[in-house]
């Protein structure tokens, strides 16, 4: 299959990323934008890949997460330790920095539903370069067909999840500073670190079907919710234009009365 094997496993991600771009629907945010977002959640598995072998050296939990995940036997605590301590903090801040310094002051991200439109970016581009990553046979080239299927209808819409958490919070805090995010970078590292237990450790894994039917109806909600707040929906621009004769009146009324 040669270097094709290397697109296919980006395509599921693609895909994603159009799902999710079209639910932008009054002001959507430049395609440019969007894929160099794609492309910096890509970067992003270095660092925190990084992080991961530097935990490693602290505490062996790779080796003993994968006996955990063939061994029922095994005790729960090496892959608990993995994955809520290092695999969810270190892949979610990773993704979370390639949108807060890239795009969060750029002129574009004006609508509340941008912080999930570009978290999603960030976290479809990280979760393509696992796929290929994972579901290519590196001896010969081909694709691991089953794996890449049931990582496009799992992981990839998990780490959409995850981020979209924090992806969230950073587009209220566009509009209003007081807004708190770094509480919800911590809860999305913590669902992170849920998914990636229940369904490498193989007592919890029929949960997460579960797992995933509950945090879906969650990420529709807070689209549904940044996408009414947003500055260009029809009826904002209709109570703008609406409040802007009063307000002009009103300051009028008020210079009047100094003179």
């Amino acid at each position: 299959m040669g270097h094709a094997a290397l697109i296919v496993p980006m395509i599921p991600g693609v895909i994603w990323l159009w799902i999710i771009y079209r639910t932008d629907w009054y002001e959507p945010e430049p395609k440019r934008l969007v894929l160099a977002t794609f492309g910096l959640g890509v970067l992003a598995i270095l660092p925190a890949f990084a992080g991961e072998r530097l935990a490693g050296h602290v505490y062996p939990f790779l080796e003993q997460m994968e006996l955990a995940a063939v061994s029922h036997s095994t005790s729960p605590w090496p892959m608990l330790i993995g994955c809520f301590l290092v695999i969810g903090p270190c892949e979610e801040l990773a993704k979370f920095l390639a949108v807060r310094l890239f795009v969060f002051r750029h002129k574009e991200f004006n609508e509340p539903l941008d912080g999930i439109i570009y978290a999603a970016a960030a976290a479809l581009g990280f979760a393509s370069l696992e796929n290929v990553l994972y579901v290519i046979d590196w001896h010969t080239f081909h694709v691991h067909w089953g794996t890449l299927g049931v990582r496009s209808l799992l992981a990839l819409p998990g780490h959409v999840i995850f981020a979209t958490t924090w992806g969230y919070a950073l587009g209220r805090q566009k509009f209003d500073p007081r807004y708190r995010v770094w509480p919800m970078v911590m809860l999305a590292a913590l669902l992170h670190g849920l998914y990636d237990f229940l369904l490498m450790y193989g007592p919890t894994r029929p949960l997460i079907l579960l797992y995933m039917s509950l945090m879906v109806p969650i990420i529709v909600r807070q689209i549904r919710l940044l996408r009414a707040d947003s500055p260009f929906a029809p009826g904002a621009q209709a109570l703008a234009a609406e409040l802007a004769p009063r307000a002009a009146a009103g300051g009028g009324g008020r210079d009047g009365g100094a003179t």
